[in-house]
């Protein structure tokens, strides 16, 4: 039932009460004389305020249930979201931390696969020079044993001839000459090959053989020579079996050593490319922990605005509900009372007594009362004053007051009745007393906390900026220094790999030098070893007690000391040479150790500049990490703070109007009421004052 209609029914039965035209024909009996009727009406109205009352009980029954079930679906759903978000939250964190070591872990493979590919080209390259040295080598000593067996067998053949036979003619000797100086180039050839693997003493017998002319005994020597070229011979067999096997065996090595390496690679890059995938699917699940976060944020601000609104509409429901079950309660209590006055057997036997109350006349007619009673004098002086207050206060108080005095109820509950309205009155001002002060309170503290979330809502709106602007802003904020880290990364990788590439490159050359250096120095060193050995021998040559013999060559001798003079200046050069040829190669070495030792510190910083990076990326997604957070955190907060703002300025504006109205009409309303109050203590006075009143106040003395 709403106020107004509430008001209505109360005045259409004061109305009534004050006295009212007929409301039908009273010629059938009691029940339609004008108070039947009237009472009939207010217990109607009673019935109709009984049933309306419990029709809205059974409605905010259902009411009440709906919020208590929705408050606590939504405070569980409100704990279960902020559980789950704190859960994401720790998940987004360790993947996070994972997928910063993960980068770290590839990194480090990263550098190792190129160290191990270094490794290998290292070795192939040594293995290749090795390889090339053993085949020249191979090929030497081949040609060396080529050479002895021609050597051992062409002398096998001269062995025990004898081409100055006794009695050989000279012509015959003569046509065997040519066949015997290419045979002794050759034997002389084998001989050089094999001389320095020779004794000094081997050596002397076979530079006597070479030196002499071939003749019947030179022939005669050869089977000494020819043991010792089969010695040499056996010797250079078991030697390049050796080297063979060497060869072999430092192969088979450079395999195992190149399998164990390329095993290392296979795992490091099995490693490398299970912690990018791995890095990958952090991304996708970093990815998807963020959407489910931000919609798990997104569904708790929607089920704690959602829970704000029903608390506050639920908590107005239940104020309205009390204030209506009040009012409904003194709306029945004043029908009740009023059907009790009318309803009486003395109110029908004086309502029996009056026209206007039993035949329904047109207009309100006063009791009959004597003028001549001073008793009856009083109620209708008192009658008079009340209703002259009724009228001008619009007092129903007043009113019913009004009407037991005219149905002529004792003074003593009149007055009982008027103390009751006086305290009314009283606990009224208290109530406008009550309510003025809190809204004096409660409008001033809620200004404030308006006050209060509007600064708030201005300072997280500035944090939300500044946080913004710490992880956008496009060249201070955390994405571009994580990009720009991201960035420098790749670049120390790629001078990683440049300058790996660059030293690999030098180190071939290096070794390619070294190789040409070390070869030139054994040719060198055979060629000087045979020359000096040669020229040697010629000197002893002189030196030979036969150097007085007379020559069978003219002027050999002339010539040959030139040509050793010759040989003596090519012995020179190929001895700068050799020692030009040492100092490239320690030109070389020197510059490799300090080429090495450059790169090597390159390498480290290079490291120590990645392992900078690398931690600053962590830090800096870490960061990044707590700013979305926190940034996420000031946003929810600021919808929060908004929602608030939002409730406290509704709630401002649902008070506001009973608040202003208190405070626009307290001084009237409580002057009506000092008024209401002063005619109901002077109609008190009066009836106090009547003799009956006084009689029978000393009766009762007297009784006690």
């Amino acid at each position: 039932m709403s106020l107004p209609k509430l008001a209505m029914k109360l005045s259409v039965a004061v109305f009534l009460l004050l006295g009212t035209p007929a409301l039908g024909s009273t010629t059938d009996g009691a029940d339609q004389r004008t108070m039947g009727k009237v009472v009939k009406l207010l217990k109607e109205m009673l019935e109709k305020s009984a049933k309306e009352g419990e029709e809205e009980r059974d409605l905010y029954a259902k009411f009440k249930c709906y919020c208590d079930d929705n408050e606590a679906d939504k405070k569980q759903n409100i704990a279960e979201a902020k559980d789950e978000i704190q859960m994401l939250e720790n998940d987004i964190s360790k993947v996070q931390a994972s997928s910063g070591e993960l980068s770290t872990e590839c990194a480090e493979l990263k550098h190792g696969m190129a160290e191990n590919e270094a490794a290998r080209k290292d070795a192939s390259g040594m293995r290749d020079t090795a390889h090339e040295h053993f085949l020249s080598e191979e090929e030497d000593m081949t040609s060396a044993m080529d050479s002895m067996k021609s050597a051992i067998a062409a002398l096998s053949a001269l062995n025990g001839a004898s081409l100055v036979a006794e009695g050989t003619d000279h012509e015959k000797f003569m046509g065997k000459k040519s066949d015997l100086l290419k045979m002794q180039a050759s034997v002389k050839q084998a001989m050089i090959t094999a001389s320095p693997w020779l004794t000094q003493k081997q050596r002397r017998e076979v530079d006597s053989f070479i030196q002499a002319p071939f003749s019947g005994i030179s022939i005669s020597e050869s089977g000494g020579i020819v043991d010792i070229l089969k010695q040499m011979l056996k010797t250079f067999e078991e030697n390049i079996k050796n080297v063979q096997s060497a060869e072999k065996a430092a192969a088979e090595a450079h395999e195992k050593f190149m399998k164990i390496k390329e095993d290392e690679f296979d795992t490091m890059k099995s490693a490398y490319e299970e912690k990018q995938t791995k890095l990958g699917e952090n991304e996708d699940e970093l990815a998807s922990l963020t959407e489910q976060l931000a919609s798990t944020e997104e569904q708790l601000a929607s089920d704690e605005e959602f829970l704000a609104k029903l608390q506050e509409k639920c908590a107005q429901k239940a104020k309205e509900f009390e204030e209506r079950n009040l009012l409904r309660a003194n709306e029945e209590a004043a029908i009740s009372k009023a059907i009790a006055i009318l309803d009486s057997d003395a109110a029908f036997e004086a309502f029996g007594k009056v026209k206007a109350t039993s035949e329904g006349g047109t207009g309100p007619v006063l009791l009959q009362i004597s003028k001549h009673s001073n008793q009856e004098s009083t109620r209708l002086r008192v009658l008079e004053l009340v209703r002259k207050a009724a009228r001008a206060q619009n007092s129903l108080k007043i009113a019913k007051i009004a009407a037991l005095l005219e149905v002529g109820n004792p003074f003593d509950a009149v007055l009982k009745e008027i103390d009751k309205m006086i305290g009314l009155l009283d606990e009224e001002q208290k109530g406008d007393d009550a309510q003025k002060d809190w809204c004096g309170t409660e409008m001033k503290e809620t200004k404030e906390m308006k006050e209060t979330k509007e600064g708030k809502i201005t300072d997280l709106k500035s944090s939300i900026e500044e946080l913004d602007d710490e992880i956008n802003a496009p060249e201070t904020g955390l994405l571009a220094q994580i990009e720009s880290t991201g960035e420098d990364i790749k670049a120390n990788h790629e001078s990683t790999a440049k300058e790996t590439a660059e030293r690999q490159e030098e180190n071939k050359v290096y070794h390619k030098t070294v190789q040409n250096c070390v070869v030139v120095q054994d040719l060198l060193k055979k060629a000087l070893k045979v020359l000096k050995r040669f020229y040697d021998q010629l000197d002893f040559a002189q030196e030979d007690p036969m150097a007085d013999a007379p020559t069978t060559f003219g002027d050999a001798d002339d010539k040959m000391a030139k040509q050793k003079e010759s040989g003596n200046k090519v012995l020179d050069m190929l001895e700068f040479i050799l020692d030009e040829s040492k100092k490239e190669e320690d030109e070389a070495h020197s510059d490799e150790e300090e080429a090495v030792k450059a790169f090597e510190e390159r390498m480290k910083e290079l490291e120590e500049e990645l392992k900078k990076l690398e931690e600053d990326l962590v830090e800096l997604k870490e960061t990044l990490a707590e700013k979305e957070k926190l940034l996420g955190e000031t946003r929810e907060n600021l919808a929060r703070t908004e929602s608030d703002l939002k409730a406290v300025k509704k709630y401002l504006k649902s008070i506001s109007p009973g608040c202003d109205f208190i405070k626009e009409h307290y001084d009237t309303r409580k002057e009506n009421r000092d008024k209401e109050k002063k005619a109901l203590e002077e109609a008190t006075d009066l009836l106090k004052d009547t003799p009956a009143y006084k009689k029978a106040e000393a009766e009762a003395k007297k009784d006690k």
